[in-house]
């Protein structure tokens, strides 16, 4: 569960790792920006957890709370009690009191279970200062499994958790229960408790917005994979095209087993995912396990609802990677005329109509893709105030044409005031109709500035794997006054030298 604790004064969040307390970067979505983004809580900062540590996270509600809390640090009226996993001690509790920063503080340490390869300690700290359980444990000889800054064996995340919080006022207990893998990783780290450990940076706590999330990105885990999470079922994709998706379940069928229990699943599918899918599908072939998966169902997002197509050889039909994007334009849409390019199943038309926009065009070239599209804001009864417009053109010819509009009649021309465009990579067409994003790129953002009016907004998006980051950025910088790059959301994470998996550009007009 995220929210542990809300009152008028208070608010407390079971956090996970691999998510800052608050963004270092514009492009960037802490936690406090999440919280505003997808909760639309406005809370302040009066305590932090590093970005690799999980657990309970305190925020004021209000400003003049901060002092407050504040007051309540420096009196040591608060406690809190963490776990970690690191080597094995020789002590079973003790007390370090050397201070940090030339400030005073103490951590009072135990040891709760030891196991073959790792202990696990409990720390309680009073007066904390900056990574004071990494530092104490450090200088104990004990540095925790995954902190590379202080001497901790490599691992996929920082295994430090904040169990629980002793605040005056709050009379419930603030407890973040410790993650299950935490016991399994004592008997040595495995590939399945590595699995555990990224899954759980996503789930559970996303689901209270959204029951689909990527469980496991390509390149953090040592097979070639990602795994998917839509509902109650996993879709694995595999991207050595000479293996077969049977011989994929074969080998990671116990992980797979193992994060269909931890995240409530039933079974899935397996892809082979290819690399030139344009001569003809997307995946090569398919393998199922576990409950027979549903020819559509339903998933949700924002108590939003959207079909999934899993059986087949395309696209599930939610891009995962655009939640956060989905949510931008949903707080800007009411009362606007938007136009979403490329729309595919149209799950940005479906969060804009949502949230009032006055009038939608959805423009794409594939049938079924809009008829999809169309069987979506059908679902969230979004179709009766008949604003939604279902356009089945070439996107080009169809922005061609709204600038042919403006330029002979300029007096009637209504310009957008949101602009969506979230092209393919690549799509094959006839008569010389071929697409490639790169060649297309600044067309479209000449024409797309062209058709909004002075106060609008476009999202720009791409996955050209191969781009070349500053051609994209400079071609929108040439036609929009602000271009801001936001980061993918956090089950989409960077991967040290390999390409983001999707750009994103927010361009003010």
């Amino acid at each position: 569960m995220t929210i542990l604790y809300q009152d008028s004064k208070w608010l407390v969040i079971n956090k996970p790792s691999g998510i800052s307390t608050h963004r270092a970067h514009e492009r960037d979505l802490g936690l406090i920006e999440w919280l505003r983004l997808h909760h639309k809580l406005q809370p302040h900062i009066c305590s932090r957890l590093d970005k690799g540590t999980s657990g309970v996270i305190l925020f004021a509600m209000e400003k003049e709370t901060v002092a407050e809390a504040q007051t309540i640090h420096e009196e040591d009226k608060s406690a809190k009690s963490y776990y970690f996993l690191a080597g094995k001690s020789s002590h079973s509790s003790w007390t370090e009191t050397r201070p940090i920063d030339d400030k005073p503080c103490k951590t009072v340490f135990s040891r709760v279970r030891t196991g073959a390869a790792f202990s696990l300690y409990k720390a309680v700290i009073h007066r904390g200062r900056t990574h004071q359980i990494r530092q104490h444990a450090a200088a104990a000889g004990i540095p925790i499994l995954g902190d590379n800054q202080y001497g901790g064996k490599k691992f996929v995340r920082l295994c430090l958790h904040c169990a629980e919080l002793q605040w005056p006022g709050i009379d419930c207990n603030l407890e973040a229960p410790l993650p299950d893998w935490f016991t399994l990783c004592l008997e040595g780290v495995s590939n399945e408790v590595r699995c555990l450990a990224l899954a759980e940076k996503r789930y559970p706590f996303l689901s209270e917005i959204t029951d689909c999330c990527r469980l496991l990105h390509r390149h953090e885990y040592s097979s070639d994979i990602t795994v998917d999470k839509y509902g109650k079922f996993l879709c694995v994709s595999g991207f050595n095209e000479n293996l077969p998706s049977e011989q994929v379940l074969n080998r990671e069928k116990n992980i797979l087993t193992m994060l269909c229990k931890t995240c409530d699943c039933d079974g899935g599918v397996v892809k082979t995912n290819l690399r030139d899918p344009h001569r003809n599908k997307l995946f090569a072939d398919i393998a199922f396990w576990g409950k027979k998966v549903p020819e559509s169902f339903l998933v949700h997002e924002h108590q939003l609802h959207f079909q999934i197509h899993l059986n087949d050889r395309q696209h599930a039909g939610l891009f995962l990677d655009q939640r956060d994007s989905r949510r931008r334009i949903a707080e800007k849409a009411a009362g606007k005329r938007v136009a979403n390019l490329f729309a595919f199943t149209c799950s940005f038309s479906v969060h804009a109509l949502a949230a009032d926009a006055k009038l939608l065009f959805s423009v794409d070239l594939a049938a079924g893709c809009l008829r999809q599209g169309q069987a979506n804001v059908a679902i969230n009864h979004l179709d009766q105030k008949h604003n939604a417009k279902f356009i089945k053109e070439d996107t080009r010819k169809w922005l061609a044409r709204q600038l042919r509009k403006k330029e002979n009649n300029p007096a009637e021309f209504i310009p957008f005031d949101l602009v969506v465009c979230d092209p393919p990579v690549f799509a094959s067409g006839g008569r010389g109709m071929s697409f490639h994003v790169e060649k297309e790129w600044p067309i479209l953002a000449k024409m797309i500035s062209g058709i909004l009016n002075k106060d609008g907004i476009a999202l720009f998006a791409h996955n050209h794997q191969a781009a070349n980051e500053k051609f994209y950025f400079n071609s929108l910088r040439k036609f929009f006054r602000k271009v801001t790059r936001h980061n993918p959301p956090l089950d989409f994470p960077a991967t040290s030298g390999k390409p983001a998996h999707v750009a994103i550009y927010w361009c003010e007009k």
